[in-house]
Order: C-alpha cells, then structure tokens, then sequence
C-alpha cells in the first residue's frame, strides 16, 4: 500500500502541474502527502569580478526566497480542500541529496522531468536521474505538458532482470489499482521464455491485475526508439520500468534506455533501481 507520497515543489508551471497530480494520487490512493523545497548553494558564475561577487550574491539569494514563497503557495493551494493528511519541509543544501534524505522514509517519490540543480555545466543531468539511483525508494518522474489523468491505464516495461522486478513490486498497490495493466516483454531474440512467461501471469493473476502481454523485439541496448514508439502509441496514464541496470556513468556516456526514456517520455515514469 501507498501511504506515504513526497513531491518535489518549486513554483514553476510545471511544478504546479506536479503537485496537482500528486494530489491527486494521495487522494485516491489515501495517503499522505508531503512537499518539499529544497533552497540549493548559490553558484556564482566564475565570469563575475571579485567586487561584484557581494551584490550577485544577495541577487541570487533574492530570487530564491522569491521561488521558496512561491512553491510554498503552490503547494498549499493544490493540497488545500483535498488533502486532510499533507505537510510541508523547507530544507537547504544539495537539492537530490536533500530529496534522498526525504525519501528514505517515504512509499514514493514525485519528481519533475527537468529540474536542475545549478547549471548544466556542473549537474549535467536533471536531479531525477540522481534521486532515481541514491534514494532506494521508487520515484515518478512528470514531464511538464503532462494532463491529470485517472491512473487506470498502465504499461509495464519487462524483460526479466532485477530492476524490472524491483519496479513491478514497487508499483503493484498501483497495479492493482488499474483498470488495465500492458506488460511490454523486451526481447533480446526472437526466441522467448515460455516459462518465465507463464511464472509472470501466474504471479500477476495472484494479486488479480486485469492484465495483457505485448511482444517487443529489441535487439541492441541502443534501441530507444522502438521502445518509445510502442509507449507513445499507446494510451496509457504512465510506464512502470527498473532504471540504471548499468552504471550511471555509463548511461551518461554511452546513453542507455533508462537516460533516453527519462528526457524525453511524455508521460509520467514510474522508475525503479
């Protein structure tokens, strides 16, 4: 069971959309939910003059108590009149460290697809990327345009390995919530499982998800775009998958299915490593 929810807040658009859907899952799921801000080191850029370092600084700390304000009011808004059972931390330090520290002591975790901690330069991927690998705990990753949906139409992404059994499991008090469940089998050769297969549904019939199998032949770990194609053409609420089978430097470097599919899904990713 879900009972306990923890969405990152800031006060962008695509923060107040978050924050909506996040409520919107504690309610039909009962639990509680907590927000959090995180106010991140200021970094001044390296081009700034000594003398000048004083008066970027009270900018920048400016602009973040502007922003800490307006996740605030973001959340209290979204929570108020829905939510009996919310509460709200303001914290300071790294902002995925902070999140992880959260998390540890949550059910699951809310993030947006692109939320950064200082410039590209220094944090060249967008701090889910982090949490997904540090926190242990699943994360939902949001994507900006994403529309509030009913969370009754899931696919799941399979192909055997520990992180796909570690996301199936996290997910399933939301599994056997849905209405539908698509598993989509990655197939490294023409040839399947039948046993793992027929394990698969067994263990799914258990817990009585209302569910359907779709082959998927993927035949490289470079083929993103198969995957992506099967997800987008579907009508689903959002992807349940492991993430980071390999190391994340490697992800990094050589792009891997978790990396691609985190930047570019446009719908909700629920995430698991």
């Amino acid at each position: 069971m879900l009972r306990d929810l923890l969405v990152h807040v800031d006060g962008s658009l695509a923060g107040r959309t978050r924050v909506q859907l996040a409520v919107k899952l504690a309610a039909c799921t009962g639990a509680k939910l907590s927000g959090i801000h995180v106010t991140p080191p200021i970094e001044v850029p390296s081009r700034v003059r000594p003398t000048g370092i004083a008066d970027m600084t009270a900018y920048f700390s400016a602009m973040q108590t502007v922003e800490s304000q307006a996740a605030a009011d973001t959340f209290e808004g979204a929570v108020l009149g829905h939510l009996a059972d919310a509460g709200w931390s303001e914290v300071q330090g790294d902002v995925a460290q902070s999140i992880c520290d959260h998390a540890r002591y949550t059910d699951l975790v809310i993030l947006g697809q692109y939320e950064w901690q200082g410039t590209p330069a220094s944090h060249p991927l967008p701090i889910a990327h982090t949490v997904v690998v540090r926190c242990g705990r699943p994360v939902l990753v949001v994507p900006a345009e994403t529309s509030i949906k009913a969370f009754d139409h899931i696919a799941l992404a399979w192909d055997g390995s520990r992180e796909a059994v570690r996301a199936l499991h996290d997910a399933l008090p939301l599994l056997c919530r849905a209405r539908s469940v698509e598993i989509i089998k990655i197939l490294s050769s023409t040839t399947s499982c039948n046993a793992d297969d027929e394990r698969l549904r067994e263990h799914l019939g258990r817990h009585r998800l209302a569910h359907r199998a779709d082959s998927l032949l993927i035949t490289s770990t470079q083929d993103h775009d198969t995957l992506r194609h099967q997800i987008e053409q579907g009508a689903y609420d959002f992807l349940v998958m492991g993430g980071y089978s390999h190391p994340m430097w490697m992800e990094f470097i050589f792009g891997g299915a978790t990396q691609s599919l985190l930047l570019s899904a446009k719908i909700p990713v629920l995430v698991s490593h």
